[in-house]
């Protein structure tokens, strides 16, 4: 026999070699990249953290000053409705203080604050000597120093306006201060306290800022009354009354923080501030944290990456080194894919000429009788393996398709898997709808259909004889679901292997010694080229194939 000619081209050697030195060529070009790339990854977090940082401190000033705003509102709303519930009686003309409570004064004041939600420390009503008349509690405490010595007091009587300001000095509760007219002259007032902490007063520790500051138009702090944190300075009293007109950043205690302040709308009283503040650091620590995830991701990444390209060089050199010898076997393969072609066709053939003897054929005695349906189902196996080689190895030409009726094609298919031995311990039952007409090649969809009875007849034959089920069934049936004809085949064998699951649909890919692996792919190959779908589900104890067709008019 004459040796083939070689192929033409350059040697081996020389191909070899200048794959070798492209790979060099993309080895260094790969190396740059990879270097400005770890510089793009380094570069790019800290580039992000201090856009994310700006971006954090703009939004939190914003935040920060529509709180501040919605509390000095509602303070102002809330502030104001406690100082005009006083005025009104304040100017009730039967209220004269100097005169002490009379029957109708003592009934009037029960009925308006007696247990009142509005004030929780009390509401008193005093003389302009600062004796006290009246006041619920009884025992209200009004500070350790005489009224007439507070600032707050002198001026309600010296200018009769109402004052909002602290009971005493520093410290002690927000008092609501209205004045008493009588004859032209201020003979008394009357003084509402309220906690710092106490509801339903607005503003203090609301909305999830750190600290809630209220100033008066003098600087001094009002709430809270007694701040731990930092002492309290007319320096600082003007840093924070600024942040009204330009929120930032302050500096307390050593601690740095965003703030933002509002003027709280109270007609009576001018120049009332409410300032909230938030600890910058903890959000430049949480910025910090997700910084540092994300240099640590990118350092893990470009890690990887070094990883996975010193492992893809390693590959490639071995793939260098395999190279030669798969060259040398290329045409070996070749010529051995064309033989195994010839071998299939003409073993199908002489199958076809040994099939159609035996059918001339009759049994003489009682060994043919056996003799004979076991050479033809061994003849019937082999020529279904020759048919699937076939099938499969050559090229797919278009489907011939033709209107068909789709009971009649899976009576097709059952008639030829009746004629297996393994059918005769697998009962088959059948259930098939009639006029369900699909556009389709016959042969194809009778092939399918064929592949998924014959593998579900097979596998019960093999789990009858296991012992895995002593009485294995397979069921078929054809139904009409909205605008598809649905085809079901289901067993009771036991199901796929759990492990061959996952390639149930490549090529090759079986678990059964008499199969090859190509019956499932072929099927789902001539189901799919019709615009239909075949799938496969797991029973609790068997298999259950699914093949769905568009109807004719749906088409």
């Amino acid at each position: 026999m004459s040796r083939p000619p070689p192929l033409p081209g350059p040697s081996l050697s020389s191909a070899l070699g200048e794959l070798a030195r492209t790979q060099q060529r993309a080895g260094r070009s790969a190396t740059v990249g990879l270097a400005l790339l770890g510089v793009v990854a380094l570069a790019s977090p800290l580039l992000g953290y201090r856009e994310d940082l700006q971006n954090a401190r703009e939004e939190e000033l914003a935040s920060l000053s529509s709180q501040a705003q919605v509390q000095a509102e509602a303070l102002g709303v809330h502030l104001g409705l406690l100082e005009a519930e006083l005025r009104r009686l304040a100017e009730h003309p039967q209220l004269i203080p100097e005169d002490g409570p009379s029957g109708m004064e003592q009934v009037m004041l029960d009925n308006a604050f007696r247990h009142s939600p509005l004030f929780s420390e009390g509401v008193a009503l005093l003389t302009a000597s600062g004796r006290r008349v009246w006041s619920d509690p009884p025992q209200m405490p009004l500070g350790a120093s005489p009224l007439t010595q507070r600032t707050w007091f002198r001026r309600v009587l010296e200018e009769g306006v109402s004052e909002i300001h602290l009971l005493e000095g520093t410290d002690g509760p927000l008092v609501v201060a209205v004045p008493v007219r009588h004859g032209g002259k201020v003979t008394g007032m009357l003084v509402g306290e309220l906690r710092a902490g106490a509801r339903p007063l607005p503003g203090v520790r609301s909305g999830g800022a750190d600290i809630s500051l209220l100033l008066d138009e003098q600087g001094q702090l009002l709430l809270p009354v007694q701040p731990q944190r930092f002492a309290w300075t007319a320096e600082r009293a003007a840093i924070v009354r600024a942040l009204a007109d330009a929120p930032g950043p302050i500096v307390l205690n050593n601690t740095r923080m965003l703030g933002a302040a509002a003027r709280v709308p109270l007609k009576s009283v001018n120049g009332m501030i409410l300032a909230v503040l938030e600890d910058e650091e903890r959000d430049i620590a949480r910025l910090r944290r997700r910084f540092l995830g994300q240099l640590f991701f990118h350092m893990a990444l470009l890690g990887s990456t070094l990883l996975l390209f010193t492992f893809l060089l390693r590959r490639s050199y071995r793939s260098l080194l395999a190279a030669e010898e798969r060259l040398r076997h290329q045409e070996t393969m070749a010529a051995l894919g064309a033989a195994s072609q010839l071998i299939a066709h003409e073993v199908k053939n002489a199958l076809n000429g040994i099939q159609a003897a035996l059918s001339l054929m009759k049994p003489a005695a009682s060994a043919g009788e056996v003799a004979l349906p076991a050479l033809r189902s061994q003849i019937q196996r082999l020529g279904h393996l020759a048919r699937s080689l076939l099938s499969f190895g050559a090229p797919r030409a278009a489907p011939a398709r033709r209107s068909c009726e789709l009971r009649l094609l899976a009576e097709d298919a059952l008639q030829s898997v009746r004629l297996l031995p393994e059918a005769e311990d697998v009962p088959v039952e059948v259930t098939l709808a009639e006029g369900l007409n699909v556009h389709a090649d016959p042969a194809l969809l009778v092939s399918a259909i064929d592949n998924l009875v014959r593998n579900a007849v097979e596998a019960g034959a093999v789990a009858r004889d296991t012992g895995l089920r002593p009485a294995p069934w397979v069921r078929v049936s054809l139904a009409r679901e909205d605008n598809e004809a649905v085809l079901r085949v289901e067993d009771n064998a036991g199901g796929v292997d759990p492990d061959l699951e996952p390639r149930l649909w490549e090529p090759f890919a079986t678990a059964r010694a008499k199969g090859v692996g190509l019956g499932l792919p072929m099927a789902r190959t001539a189901v799919e080229s019709h615009g239909g779908h075949l799938t496969y589900t797991r029973l609790p104890d068997g298999s259950r194939f699914t093949l769905r067709l568009p109807l004719e008019s749906a088409s």
